[in-house]
């Protein structure tokens, strides 16, 4: 069971104040024993936003995030034709190999020799 902290305004103000200009949340959180969230939740309060976890998100994607899509799908497209590519290749070589085996275990003399110039 959480033993809930009522945090006064003075604290969350300062904390806030803290918080403006922070290169490093998780520092701050961890020396005022508050949590991340905490704070961007404070932080939304004070500004007059709903919480993160509640806005909405994007609801058309900007033509540059289209672009990076696309490219996406662009590039998973040509690495599943290399991975195609690569297995065929695989089983060709070990087919060759194979019949190399076969050729060469049975003891017989290869099927042409070696000009002696």
């Amino acid at each position: 069971m959480r033993n809930w902290q009522r945090y006064t305004q003075e604290f969350k103000d300062h904390a806030l104040k803290r918080l403006e200009g922070c290169t490093n949340v998780e520092a701050l959180a961890r020396e005022l024993n508050v949590s991340r969230g905490i704070l961007y939740l404070w932080k939304d309060k004070r500004d007059g936003r709903p919480p993160a976890s509640k806005r909405p998100g994007p609801i058309v994607d900007t033509p540059a995030i289209a672009a990076l899509k696309k490219q996406v799908v662009e590039s998973k497209v040509a690495l599943a034709d290399r991975a195609v590519e690569a297995d065929f290749f695989k089983g060709a070589l070990q087919r060759v190999e194979d019949r190399r085996r076969k050729s060469t275990s049975t003891g017989e003399t290869a099927s042409s020799r070696t000009s002696r110039r």
